[in-house]
């Protein structure tokens, strides 16, 4: 019998919250980063103005799949201060048969609905490659009516990490993120170590507290652990911070991910971390490299918090454990 992923990842079965809110908090962003052609010809001066109830009122009478996300939004163009187009944006996460057609049924309705030009963007998230729609065309006796959408995969950034990696657009963790999910799918130590890594990663960017938040939340969503590693990827977070020197000892707490935790327990927390960190570096050393020696084990013990840190994000691309170590 095949093996079932982890009964906290099978319940990340509706993408809707955590995409609309970074979209909400970062929309320009996400055009930059997927969509650059469309952004540049944007007057960001002038706004822009979500109109998700209205595509909610379009939406109700199609016939629908499973929808993941959809987002609409009025702009301006800097062609001319009185001409307005609506964009409307997928993020789809599930191969889908009808998916192009329901596509051309909103685009369809939306632009009869304002009289306005109408842009469709996508956002594959699937894990199926060779899944890529892009097109809608019916015809009929020499009448024939098209939709053509542009469309991005994020498993194509799987060959772009190290531009992702530096790059300083929100959109380009997102993309870290779901690269990370797809490929630690069955893996669960594995995911551990790439959310601690882009927990790191995250904390490390310089933004405001609540973009932090807001990332944070996307992360921890993408990347849900079984509850077992997600009381060691808490123990690590708390580390983190204290060697961040950031001021999110509660950040769990506070965005109601680590259930059952008091505020300001703060005496004898740090033993415990180390504890945790040094039981999480050793899992992933067995898991990687077969059991640890009892010098290996002697060695992680008597390291620092930060060593350990730093051990943690090695080992992701280390082929030997003495990469590791020294």
């Amino acid at each position: 019998m095949p093996k079932q992923p982890p009964p906290s990842t099978a319940r990340r079965a509706d993408y809707d919250t955590p995409w609309k809110d970074v979209l909400d908090r970062w929309h320009r962003q996400f055009l930059e980063f997927f969509f650059p052609l469309a952004a540049a010809e944007i007057d960001w001066s002038r706004g822009h103005e979500f109109l998700d109830k209205e595509l909610q009122k379009v939406t109700r009478r199609a016939v629908v799949g499973r929808r993941h996300v959809d987002k609409l939004i009025k702009v301006w163009r800097r062609s001319g201060a009185e001409t307005w187009v609506l964009i409307h944006t997928e993020v789809q996460g599930n191969r889908e048969a009808d998916f192009p057609k329901r596509l051309y049924t909103y685009h369809s309705r939306l632009t009869d609905r304002y009289n306005r030009p109408v842009a469709t963007f996508v956002v594959l998230t699937d894990d199926h490659p060779d899944w890529r729609p892009a097109r809608y065309e019916q015809a009929l006796w020499g009448c024939r009516a098209v939709l053509e959408f542009p469309s991005i995969k994020l498993l194509d950034y799987r060959d772009r990490v190290t531009e992702l990696e530096t790059s300083a657009n929100p959109f380009a963790l997102v993309a870290l993120a779901h690269l990370a999910a797809i490929a630690t799918r069955r893996d669960p130590p594995a995911r551990l170590a790439h959310k601690i890594g882009l927990t790191r990663r995250l904390y490390r960017r310089g933004l405001e507290r609540d973009d932090i938040l807001s990332l944070y939340a996307f992360i921890d969503w993408v990347l849900a652990l079984p509850d077992a590693l997600e009381e060691d990827y808490h123990r690590c977070i708390q580390a983190i911070e204290e060697a961040e020197h950031m001021q999110y000892v509660t950040t769990a707490e506070r965005i109601g991910i680590q259930k059952g935790r008091k505020e300001g327990r703060k005496e004898g927390r740090k033993e415990g971390r180390k504890e945790g960190e040094v039981a999480i570096l050793l899992r992933q050393i067995a898991r990687k490299f077969g059991p640890p020696t009892d010098a290996v084990r002697e060695r992680i013990a008597g390291a620092d918090p930060e060593t350990l840190l730093e051990w943690s994000d090695l080992i992701l691309t280390a082929q030997t454990l003495d990469e590791v170590l020294h």
